[in-house]
Formats: structure tokens, sequence, C-alpha cells
């Protein structure tokens, strides 16, 4: 999320990311515990969706695709850790007693997954901002520039 974008180390990392991803997404669209297709389900498509527009904005590059790209890709990394959270709460005996019989319903839950979500939109909006100041600023020095 810091380092410089678009270099050999950033492209390596974001195929492995993508391909784990796709791996996560397409392997729990098999699990069918309940016999069913339900919530977790159509958030690994969610994610599948959100995962080919943030690869396919890199790509072709259009207008405004880096703010695509960063926003696909903090969206999959949040739908990663929203698993991570219900994951905790279910597995972690601790935890599970705070969360109570039901975690679907749990307050504790669903503070936690607010949270997660602020963070990430945190994320992405101050990716915008500091976008737009940035642009801002390129064109104020060029406009200063002497012809």
């Amino acid at each position: 999320v810091i380092g410089r974008k678009g270099r050999g180390r950033h492209r390596t990392f974001g195929r492995s990311y993508c391909r784990a991803y796709l791996a996560v997404c397409a392997t729990s669209l098999g699990i069918y515990s309940q016999q069913r297709f339900w919530f977790p389900h159509w958030l690994a498509i969610g994610g599948l969706v959100v995962l080919v527009m943030g690869y396919l904005a890199a790509h072709p590059k259009p207008r405004g695709w880096r703010y695509i790209h960063l926003s696909a890709m903090l969206l999959s990394a949040y739908n990663l850790f929203g698993g991570a959270v219900n994951e905790m709460y279910l597995r972690v005996p601790p935890l599970r007693r705070l969360a109570g019989d039901n975690i679907m319903t749990s307050p504790l839950v669903g503070m936690t997954h607010a949270l997660v979500m602020l963070v990430f939109v945190f994320l992405i909006g101050g990716y915008v901002a500091a976008s737009i100041v940035n642009h801002a600023r390129r064109g104020q020095t060029a406009s200063m520039s002497p012809s």
C-alpha cells in the first residue's frame, strides 16, 4: 500500500495476490456445508467481480484507472479481512463467548466489522484526496513555470 507502484516488485506481488484471491474465491464457491448457495457464496462472487475490475483497470489503463484499481484492490482486501473477523469470532473461544450464541446478530461482531470497514474507507478516501491534492499541485506548478 505504501511502496512505489508499477515497478516489478509491485507487479509481481499483485499477480501473486490475484492468483491467491482467485483461488480463495473459487474454492469458497465449492463449500456447501449448509447444502445451499448462501451469503458467503455471494461474497465470493462479489470478490471475483471486484478483483477482475481492479485487474482490468490496471491493464488497458482507461482514464481514472488508478482510482478504480486501488479501490477494487482495497475492497478485495476488505472482503478478506471481513472473513477473518468472522473466523476469529467463530474459532477463538474467548471471542466466541463474547459474541454470544449467534455471531450473525452479535453487536460486537457488527462493531468490529464497522471498524474494519472504516479503516478501508479511510484508506480509499485518503488515497483519492492525496491524488487530488498532488494533481492540483502539479497543475499549479506547471502554470507557474515560465513559457
